[in-house]
Formats: structure tokens, C-alpha cells, sequence
């Protein structure tokens, strides 16, 4: 793989910031394809109406949330966008026209950078390459295999990640594994002989290939990291690489030059200690499976698998009296761990500037061809999984690599080991735990199910109190779930949860004070406005008080029930209900809780008069 200094332009960035926008607003979250049939639910986020009814098929304790917000949103309120279901219509077109043109306009496949470091060596994501290769379209909720090659730079990575693509490309059209004719030349990864250092990061080649078997499809990614071996310079950098290759590879291969020796077996060493601390961490499976892959084998007589094995089988007692090496001798004698050994290409392919299988001696082109047919007839046994086994989709990966990029540029976090990255990953997750905890915990508390009375039962200050205690619990369940030894960074991170759960304290206690004014408000007007005397005349308003007044004296007590029972007594004399007698009955609540709230401490009575003044004035 030769030089490469500057990134190709995959779509212009700010063209596939607007489809991507674009095709925001028209994609369910649930199923991530374009919305089918949509309707909207009180929260206001909209969903297929088939995806949302499968949804929320199984009742939840806290009721039924909305998939985006974790609103409790009623169950039998889909509300049909039929605006928004015309519009999809007019957007698919759209935006298939205009990604159909540019690819016209020559973006052809190609490999692009979709990890790379800038100038100051910090990582950063060519997030327009994840919408394009993970998340655009069909392809976004296929399964999906990444084969992914790492090692040291100049050894010949390039050369085999190509052969890859053609044997893919033929296998994509049907046809026998192939790879080429014999004088084509090399093209696909850039390539060239020399010694020139390449930009570290993670290239991947920019159209997945896909494949179908017995109506079944998967998405193949071929990908190349460059730099997670360079331990001695930039250790930092190699930690982070290396995570990022375990999380985008189903099938590893590690190239190596020769034989396993010592820089190799301490970098294997390390990577195993990422790939399972970062498989925990994004619940993923780690090192599915793992092919070491030995080129310019000294014995061209003695090469493929079969000779692979007896050389791993050689270098398993070997390491068994050392204990440097633990892991690597345990992932030696794992079953998802494979080997092939490959002989030298010959002096006319190093020499070549074509690349072509004509250069190569033929013993090299013979166990290449093998090597290749193998792996790529095989991806299918080959999918990424989660850490339960489960089939992954594209759309998943691109997610999880989005959020772990993201952490791994936080600034303050520096990893000198893997356990602490593992650590700052795991403080990181444990925060968006502890904020949807403190969600839920909230919403159970006032669902959107619930009856105006037992809105009323609890007052806004009373509320605040419940979630300010609730807030303050979890602040300290974090401190005690924080991992690692920098004491400025966990301070930094409590800090940080402290505030993110005083914003939703905030939230949530505005809503629900405009929730309990509309309550009482509400109730004042339905003893007071004639909507019983809508049950019936006479006997309705005194059966529908009798339920009103047994409802209260439960939640409210015993003042605000003689409130609604005299309202509906006054209603039987009088043969009507005045707005005035509902407005009686707002005020008595609000005279009740000020009372209350005043009994327990001053602050809670300020609180306590507030809610009541708000009660006046909405009448």
C-alpha cells in the first residue's frame, strides 16, 4: 500500500449532511427504514404504525414508552400523518435521484479513510462514510461480516485486501471464486513498494459487498488499520486503533512477517486484553474469529493450513514455558483461532508495478488462491454478534462505532493501558444508565395514564422533593460504580452527571406543575361547568359525584371531597352546575396543599402559595 497524504472524496460533505438530515425525518427509529404508514404519538415522535404496535405488544410496568423519548404515551392514541406519508414518497425519490447522480459523477468505489488522525494525532470519524456504508437504506438492517486485516506496515496487507475484493466481486455476481485473470493489475487499496509510512487510521473499502444465499442477505466489509501495531512510539494511538479494529471485525486477520516473534506475541498480548475489555463494554463479541496469517514462510515445500497448525501447535508448548504471554497461549488453542502459512511471492512480484497473479511465483499464487477461496466462501458462518450470540446489523455497528469514537476524543480521557480505557468506557456507558434510570423512575411516578386526583395527590413541591432525593441517590450510586484511579477525572465525570440530572429534575418538574395546574383546573371546571349534568340530568351529576367524591377522599382527604360533594349536592337543588362553585373547588385544592405544604417547612409553603397563585390565575 503506498502513500496516502490526502483523503478522496466519498460525497461532499455538506450534500450528505442534507440527505442524511433528510432522511432523518422519514426513517422509523424502530425498524430504521423509511416510515410505512406512519402515525404520530403524544409525545409527537412518529413511527410505522405496524413498528410501533409491535412495539409496545408487550405491556410495560411503567407503561408504554415512546421509543426515542421514553415519554409514557397512551397506548391507543396513533394519530395518521398522512401529510408526512406523501411527503416520504416525494423525499425517496428525491434523494435516490441525487445519490444516483453523484455517483454518476464519479465517486466510484473506492478504499476511504473511515478512522483517521489529524494533524494533532487525535482520532476523528468520517461520519459521512458511516451514514453512506452503514446506515443509508436496505442496507442498514442486514447482518453483516467485517473482515478486517491488521500488522505491520509494508507487509503486503494491501496486496492481500485486494485479491479479497476481487474473489468478493465474483461472489457477488454468482459466479466460482475468482481472483482475475492473470496480467490484470493490482488496483482497489492503493499499493506501491518503498517504505514511505501511511496515515494510521482504519481505511475500508466504500461499497460493501451483497450477498445472498436462500433468499437471505448479508453486507461484506472489507477494512485495513494502519498503525495499531506502532506500541513503541505511539502507544496511545495503538490502544485506541486496536479497539477500533475489534469492533469492526467478524473475521481478523493478523499478517505477520515470517514468524510469531517477541513484538508480535507482546502486541497480540495487548490487542486480546482490548478486544474482550472492549467487547464487555459494547457488548459485542469479541474476537470471533482470528486467522494468523504468516507470509514468506522459510519452507515454500510446507505452507497452508495443515502446516499452520502444526506451527501454532509448536508455538503453544513453546509459550506455555512463559507466562508473558498468557492470553495469546489460551487464544492459540481456541477453536475460532486459525492459521496459514504463505510462501515468498517471488522476486518478479516485488519488483512489479502491476501486481498482477502473472508476477507471482506459482507456488505463492496457488496457496494465495486457496487462502482467499476459503475465507471469502466461508463469510457466512462469519457474522457479527453481540455478546449473546445474536446476529448484529449494519446500522447497530455504525451506531456503536459513532458513540465510541465520540468517547475515545474526549480530551481529558488518556489511555497509558487497555483497563483504562476500559474504565473511562465503562464510566462513560454507566452515566446514560444512571439518567435513563432517573427517567424511568420519574415517569413511574406520574404516568401519563394517570387520573387527574392522583396528579392532585402530589403536589409540584412535593414532587420536586421526590426527585431531588431520587437525583441525589443516583449521584452516589455513580461515585460508587466509578472505575479507575484518576481521581481528577472522576470528579470531573460526577460533576458532570450532577448537572445532567439536574436538567432532568428541571424538566421533568415543569411539565408536571403544568400537568397538576390542568388537573385541578380541569376538575374545578367539570363539577363546576355542567359537564356532569352531561351524565344524565340530576341523577348523573349525582352518581358521577358520588365516584368524584369517594376518589378524593382517598387521594385529597376529606376538605376537598366535601368540596366536590357539595358541588354536586348544589347541582341536584339547583338543576346546574355554575363555573363558580368549579372555581370553589380549584380554590379549596390550592387552599389544602398551601395549608398542607406550610406544615412541613417554610420553603415547602413558598412552594406550596406558588402552586396555588398559579391554580388562581388559570381560573
Amino acid at each position: 500500500m503506498g502513500t496516502r497524504s490526502t483523503k478522496p472524496a466519498v460525497m461532499p460533505r455538506d450534500v450528505a449532511a442534507s440527505f442524511s438530515k433528510l432522511e432523518e425525518e422519514i426513517t422509523c427509529s424502530v425498524c430504521l427504514h423509511e416510515l410505512t404508514d406512519p402515525v404520530s404519538i403524544a409525545c409527537g415522535h412518529t413511527f410505522c404504525r405496524a413498528c410501533i404496535t409491535a412495539y409496545w405488544a408487550t405491556a410495560q410496568p411503567q407503561g408504554y414508552l415512546c421509543p426515542e423519548c421514553r415519554s409514557t404515551c397512551p397506548k391507543d392514541q396513533l394519530i395518521p400523518a398522512y401529510r408526512l406519508k406523501h411527503l416520504v414518497t416525494k423525499v425517496q425519490l428525491v434523494v435516490k435521484e441525487e445519490k444516483a447522480k453523484l455517483l454518476d459523477k464519479g465517486a466510484p468505489a473506492s478504499a476511504v479513510p473511515l478512522v483517521y488522525t489529524d494533524p494533532h494525532g487525535r482520532l476523528q470519524l468520517d461520519e459521512s462514510v458511516i451514514q453512506s456504508c452503514f446506515l443509508d437504506g436496505e442496507v442498514a438492517g442486514y447482518p453483516l461480516c467485517l473482515i478486517c486485516v491488521i500488522g505491520e506496515t509494508r507487509r503486503g496487507k494491501s496486496t492481500l485486501m485486494n485479491y479479497i475484493l476481487r474473489a468478493l466481486h465474483s461472489l457477488k455476481k454468482g459466479q466460482p471464486v475468482s481472483l482475475g485473470e492473470l496480467n490484470d493489475p493490482l488496483t482497489g487499496f492503493a499499493w506501491s513498494r518503498g517504505t514511505d509510512s501511511l496515515t494510521k487510521g482504519i481505511w475500508m473499502w466504500n461499497r460493501p459487498f451483497i450477498l445472498e444465499r436462500n433468499g437471505d442477505k448479508m453486507a461484506v466489509f472489507v477494512l485495513d488499520t494502519e498503525g495499531s501495531l506502532d506500541i513503541e512510539s505511539d502507544r496511545e494511538t495503538s490502544i485506541k486503533l486496536s479497539a477500533l479494529s475489534m469492533l469492526l471485525s467478524s473475521y481478523l486477520i493478523f499478517n505477520v512477517n515470517a514468524s510469531l516473534k517477541t513484538t508480535e506475541l507482546d502486541y497480540l498480548e495487548m490487542y486480546l486484553d482490548i478486544a474482550e475489555l472492549t467487547g464487555e463494554s459494547c457488548s459485542l463479541q469479541y474476537l470471533q474469529h482470528l486467522d494468523l496469517l504468516l507470509r514468506d514462510w522459510q519452507n515454500p515445500d510446507n505452507c497452508g493450513r495443515e502446516a499452520a497448525q502444526t506451527y501454532m501447535e509448536h508455538e503453544t508448548q513453546r509459550l506455555r514455558k512463559n507466562s508473558t504471554h498468557r492470553r495469546v497461549l489460551l487464544t492459540l488453542r481456541s477453536p475460532s483461532v486459525g492459521g496459514f502459512l504463505l510462501p515468498h511471492p517471488g522476486k518478479q512480484f516485488l519488483r512489479s508495478a502491476q501486481g498482477s497473479l502473472a508476477d507471482m511465483d506459482d507456488d505463492f499464487r496457488s496457496h494465495l488462491g486457496r487462502y482467499i477461496s476459503d475465507l471469502v466462501g466461508g463469510v457466512w458462518q462469519h457474522h457479527k454478534t453481540d455478546i449473546n450470540g445474536m446476529q448484529v446489523t449494519c446500522a447497530h455497528v455504525g451506531r456503536t462505532l459513532k458513540e465510541f469514537v465520540s468517547t475515545l476524543q474526549q480530551q481529558h480521557y488518556s489511555f497509558a493501558s487497555p483497563i483504562e480505557m476500559f474504565h473511562s468506557l465503562e464510566n462513560r456507558k454507566n452515566i446514560k444508565n444512571i439518567i435513563k434510570r432517573f427517567q424511568d423512575f420519574m415517569n413511574n411516578q406520574a404516568p401519563m395514564t394517570s387520573s387527574p386526583f392522583k396528579i392532585l395527590g402530589v403536589t409540584p413541591s412535593k414532587m420536586r422533593s421526590i426527585a431531588n432525593a431520587e437525583a441525589t441517590r443516583l449521584v452516589g450510586e455513580y461515585e460508587n460504580l466509578l472505575k479507575g484511579d484518576n481521581r481528577v477525572e472522576m470528579t470531573e465525570l460526577t460533576d458532570e452527571v450532577t448537572s445532567l440530572l439536574t436538567q432532568e429534575e428541571e424538566k421533568f418538574c415543569s411539565q408536571y406543575s403544568k400537568r397538576f395546574t390542568k388537573c385541578a383546573v380541569g376538575i374545578g371546571c367539570a363539577v363546576g361547568g355542567g359537564v356532569l349534568s352531561l351524565a344524565g340530568g340530576i341523577v348523573g351529576a349525582a352518581v358521577a359525584g358520588t365516584v368524584l367524591a369517594a376518589e378524593a377522599a382517598v387521594l385529597l382527604g376529606s376538605t376537598t371531597a366535601a368540596v366536590v360533594a357539595g358541588a354536586v349536592s348544589g347541582s341536584v337543588t339547583l338543576g346546574a352546575i355554575g363555573t363558580g362553585v368549579g372555581a370553589g373547588v380549584g380554590g379549596v385544592i390550592g387552599h389544602k396543599v398551601n395549608k398542607r405544604e406550610h406544615v412541613t417547612d417554610q420553603e415547602a409553603n413558598r412552594d406550596s402559595s406558588e402552586d396555588t397563585k398559579q391554580l388562581v390565575n388559570e381560573q
